[in-house]
């Protein structure tokens, strides 16, 4: 039987190879927002708390894993709560041009409306890990996410 992704709203565990423990937020376009705080013992996500690590769209290894349980339920102050912040759209093939992607929205944009922006991307479970342990040998090259050699 194949696992559904947990509800908008709902809160996932990831266990850290440090031995703390990390959450993330569900959040619609499937996107994913990663609290700031961790925690040593399981099952303590900051239901309630904004304040976020980062946000950024992430694959099936990481809602529907095994390895990341559904701990909580943290619901919307209001109805863009549940919504991921604009993103950028980049194109890559001639290095110029930008859109930002927003609820589900293409539209043309500047350079200042995209400084700073995530980009629109799809994470991975190992990624989505490396980037909460503040992991420097993976970055982004154009819309590909890479691993440095370490």
């Amino acid at each position: 039987m194949r696992r559904r992704r947990p509800r908008v709203g709902g809160v996932i565990q990831i266990s850290l190879p440090d031995g703390r423990y990390a959450y993330g937020r569900v959040l619609r376009d499937p996107s994913m927002a990663f609290y700031r705080a961790t925690t040593t013992e399981p099952g303590r996500p900051p239901i309630g708390s904004r304040d976020y690590q980062f946000v950024t769209g992430v694959d099936s290894t990481v809602d529907r894993s095994d390895d990341c349980p559904v701990v909580g339920y943290d619901p919307s102050r209001d109805p863009d709560d549940d919504w991921p912040p604009p993103r950028c759209i980049r194109d890559v093939v001639s290095g110029k041009g930008v859109q930002l992607y927003y609820k589900g929205a293409v539209s043309p944009a500047t350079e200042a409306e995209c400084e700073g922006l995530e980009p629109v991307a799809v994470w991975s479970y190992q990624h989505v890990v490396d980037r909460l342990m503040g992991n420097k040998n993976t970055i982004w090259i154009g819309t590909n996410l890479i691993d440095l050699p370490r």
